[in-house]
Formats: C-alpha cells, structure tokens, sequence
C-alpha cells in the first residue's frame, strides 16, 4: 500500500510540475496590458 501511495504522489508531482509549465508558457503570451507585468508563476528560484 505505501509503495502505491508513493507512487501516486511521484505521478501526481509530476502532473503538477507540468501544469505549472504550461501556465507559466501561456502567461508570457498573455498581453503585457491592460494586465500588467507577466506572472512568474513558479518563483524567482525555478528555471
């Protein structure tokens, strides 16, 4: 049981990690007004 639950929370960090990938690309597509400066979304620390 643990070994799948920790299986689970690896798939579901890496679901995660995508999903903010992609709306971290979408939000520097997003016009720099009326909405101000782009969002980083994931931290001054993630490249």
């Amino acid at each position: 049981m643990e070994e799948k639950v920790e299986k689970t929370v690896e798939h579901l960090e890496a679901e995660v990690t995508g999903l903010l990938g992609l709306l971290e690309g979408l939000a520097w597509n997003l016009p720099p007004e009326p909405f101000g400066p782009t969002p980083d979304l994931l931290g001054d620390d993630h490249f």
